[in-house]
């Protein structure tokens, strides 16, 4: 491995940036999250990147004479936070829905009037608030679902960095140009030709139509993007796609979107979206509280990533994700704070002790994993986050710990007392 001085291999510098020396960070504890708990550890990085991880003596001995030691003496060394699933749009709602909610239709019918008197800049700005709270909660990146209004933002504040996924809603709509419209159609244009596009949704099974949903994964898969989707959200998901019947039925006809003549499939969501030839391993399925067994083994076989928001859940009455089945069989899965409609935070930290309180049969390990590596791998940029490797984003995030703390309970620490607030930077950079 190359220690010398000078810019490290893997960075890209902006025109006229000098090369920062190299700093390397002591830690008593360093979790690679690839690797076991290193003990005595540290971490080297230089200009915005990972250099090396090691034990801290041997990797001392090796360093340029130039380099800064920074101890972190009783902290835990780890990768910042990345949420898998928020709508930064929907900030500025923070407190206008009580919580908790009887039922999803319930929230539905006080979300609606309010989401619609959101202004384009009212968007922005929630955006914007959102960004500085993610920040402020350790999170280096969050996947944002966008209606458009905010598709085309660049990220405003230097902290956080916004993956944007552009969510289409259209029961009634035959194709992908008609859902869009004109003005959204421009501004995904302009985010596909300026790069600045991370993904590209459907809404949910009730309310985008089947050709909408083929069509728009379609374009993902053309343009090399993730296609995200919540799925068996809730039982009135369920119901419609049995029968066609019930409050998403009631909501469609309310809103004059119901297409007479619809037939139901008569099967599960996920067994739909695979009928659509949707599922594969750049599809990520929000939520999925309602799966059968056959529904995960499909899940599965396709290579899906799964993001449980289990505080939504929880808010909107829907019922609690069976996370242990994810786990069980190797699926891809990460968490996300879904948004402050319905939620009360965006803390990444708080989702995870929430969901290990209520999930005791998966280990805090793979909570902590699921916060960081698995929330990178499911948004499919492991190359940059996630983990502590030669090479990827100095993204660091200190959590302090009692002195006197052991191994066995290090991931449960580090996740409450994150949780407590006991946490600082170590580096944020801003994306290349």
């Amino acid at each position: 491995m190359d220690l010398q001085p000078g810019p490290i291999r893997g960075t890209r510098l902006r025109t006229g940036e000098v090369p920062r020396s190299p700093v390397l960070h002591r830690a008593a504890w360093v979790m690679t999250m690839e690797e076991p708990p290193l003990c005595d550890g540290a971490v080297l990085t230089q200009s915005g990147r990972i250099v090396a991880v090691g034990a801290f003596r041997a990797l001392r001995s090796r360093c340029p004479a130039q380099t800064t030691v920074r101890d972190h003496p009783d902290c835990a060394l780890l990768p910042a936070l990345v949420n898998a699933h928020t709508h930064l749009e929907l900030t500025g709602l923070e407190g206008q829905i009580a919580l908790p909610q009887p039922g999803f239709a319930r929230w539905l019918e006080e979300l609606m009037p309010l989401r619609r008197a959101l202004s384009a800049q009212s968007q922005k700005t929630a955006l914007e608030d959102g960004e500085r709270r993610l920040f402020q909660e350790a999170t280096a990146l969050c996947a944002d679902i966008t209606n458009g209004a905010t598709l085309a933002c660049r990220d405003s504040f230097s902290g956080t960095e916004r993956t944007p996924i552009l969510e289409v809603i259209g029961f009634d709509r035959p194709d992908l140009e008609s859902a869009l419209g004109l003005e959204v159609r421009a501004s995904l244009d302009a985010a596909l030709g300026a790069g600045t596009c991370g993904g590209l949704g459907a809404h949910a099974c009730y309310s985008t139509s089947p050709p909408v949903i083929r069509e728009i994964k379609e374009a993902a898969r053309t343009h090399g993007l993730l296609f995200s989707i919540h799925v068996a959200e809730h039982e009135d998901e369920i119901e419609f796609l049995q029968t066609g019947t019930g409050a998403c039925r009631d909501l469609l006809e309310k809103l004059g979107k119901w297409i007479p003549g619809w037939e139901p499939p008569g099967s599960t969501p996920i067994q739909y979206l695979d009928d659509l030839g949707v599922l594969d391993e750049r599809t990520l399925l929000v939520h999925c509280v309602h799966l059968t067994r056959q529904d995960w083994q499909i899940v599965a076989s396709r290579g899906c990533s799964v993001c449980f928001c289990p505080r939504s859940n929880r808010n909107l009455n829907v019922g609690r994700a069976e996370i242990a089945r994810a786990a069980e069989r190797n699926i891809p899965w990460a968490l996300g704070t879904d948004s402050l409609a319905s939620n009360r935070d965006l803390s990444l930290f708080a989702e995870a002790c929430a969901a290990m309180e209520s999930n005791p049969q998966v280990s805090p390990d793979e909570f902590l994993r699921a916060v960081t590596r698995g929330g990178a791998r499911a948004l499919h940029v492991q190359q940059d986050y996630g983990s502590i490797r030669p090479g990827k984003r100095d993204a660091l995030i200190a959590v302090s710990l009692p002195a006197s703390l052991g191994k066995a309970p290090l991931s449960e620490t580090i996740l409450y007392r994150g949780n407590e607030g006991e946490w600082t930077w170590v580096h944020h950079p801003r994306p290349d």
